[in-house]
């Protein structure tokens, strides 16, 4: 990947590019980082940088036989650590390896991707991914072989809190690491990291991607301008978020709730029933997209409400819908329904029956407003 492909986190990038150029590369960083604020992005177009040959003065050149492998994801000296569930049968212990097709596939297309989205991507259901003490192990006895190709040898461990107890294992390789060793460590959760690693790391913090950065992309993507920047703000610095949106249909998410305050309020038994039918055969990522929108909605329609001169980012149709809202909420109402739907968001993630959490948010909404 190249730092150009990169969205947004201009300092960031430069700071991998100056590190790089001084060849005072820490053999230990992690990269702490906001939900698709694009870490991983980062860790891969800085390792390409370090393996390439013909370096530019801001980028990897992207053309020799190191950057392609490096883009490709197969590059002898570049390994991958992520979190997998066990592949059964085998009688062998499950490691990162096994899943390495469906990882390349997978970040190719989509680098910002969560790791809920890629575990669901391995088939794991509602299994939790973990790093094992067998990867551990693995990445230590990997590390020790030389070079083939470049310079360095590259470790990147992607959700390193999946690591759990079995990060002591790594503590001796991150304290004195092989010469010529990078290991670069990607969470979004500092206090599930072991302080032991903690300690043994240069942290780097990745916050959110600005609003413009993300509009930009999702021009270059096709974006009409006229959404950009509406959906650039919905996403809230997470590009894999933006990519989600942009993909439901933002219109079509304001037609679904308007519908759904309606049929839910005044009742209307018929109406609800086949919204809910129609609605839970919409797929989960989309359904999510929806509660997701609707929290929004329903948090900028309070603030208009209650804060003078405020000024929503909402089109013409969300602002009408935002004020039909403000006739029966106030903040104790708005406490409910963010609780509620955050709870069905929840079900919906670990495979409950669609159309039943639907139709059950749906009850419980109209006695929060009724009330």
């Amino acid at each position: 990947m190249l730092f150009k492909d990169v969205i947004g986190q201009p300092e960031i990038r430069q700071h991998l590019l100056d590190i790089a150029k001084r060849e005072k590369i820490p053999h230990a960083q992690l990269f702490m980082s906001q939900p698709g604020s694009g870490a991983l992005a980062l860790a891969l177009a800085f390792t390409q940088y370090v393996v390439c040959v013909n370096k530019q003065d801001n980028d990897s050149c992207g053309v020799c036989s190191a950057c392609i492998k490096a883009q490709k994801m197969i590059h002898p000296d570049i390994h991958y650590t992520y979190p997998i569930i066990a592949k059964r049968p085998s009688p062998h212990p499950s490691l990162s390896t096994d899943y390495i097709q469906e990882w390349r596939e997978a970040i190719t297309q989509n680098p910002y991707i969560n790791e809920l989205e890629w575990l669901q991507n391995i088939g794991a259901e509602n299994k939790q991914g973990n790093i094992t003490a067998d990867e551990a192990r693995n990445i230590l006895s990997g590390l020790k072989l030389t070079t083939f190709e470049a310079e360095y040898k590259i470790q990147i461990i992607w959700m390193a809190e999946a690591l759990s107890r079995e990060g002591n294992i790594l503590l001796k390789l991150l304290e004195e690491p092989p010469e010529k060793t990078i290991l670069i460590l990607i969470a979004e959760n500092q206090e599930e990291i072991l302080p032991t690693i903690l300690s043994r790391c240069q942290l780097v913090k990745i916050n959110k991607i600005d609003d413009a950065s993300i509009a930009q992309a999702l021009l270059k993507k096709g974006v009409p301008q006229s959404e950009t920047t509406h959906i650039a703000y919905l996403a809230d610095g997470n590009f894999n978020e933006a990519l989600k949106l942009m993909d439901s249909e933002t219109h079509g998410n304001t037609r679904l709730l308007t519908q759904w305050l309606d049929f839910s309020v005044n009742l209307k038994a018929g109406e609800l029933l086949r919204w809910t039918e129609e609605t839970g055969k919409m797929g989960r990522e989309n359904i999510k997209s929806f509660l997701e929108y609707s929290t929004h909605i329903f948090r900028e329609a309070l603030m208009l409400l209650h804060i003078k001169e405020y000024s929503p980012r909402l089109a013409h149709d969300e602002l009408t819908l935002a004020s039909r809202i403000n006739r029966f909420l106030n903040y104790e109402k708005l406490s409910d329904i963010l609780q509620l739907i955050n709870k069905k968001h929840y079900e919906i993630e670990r495979n409950v029956s669609p159309k039943m959490v639907l139709m059950d948010m749906s009850l419980k909404v109209r006695k929060i407003l009724k009330k």
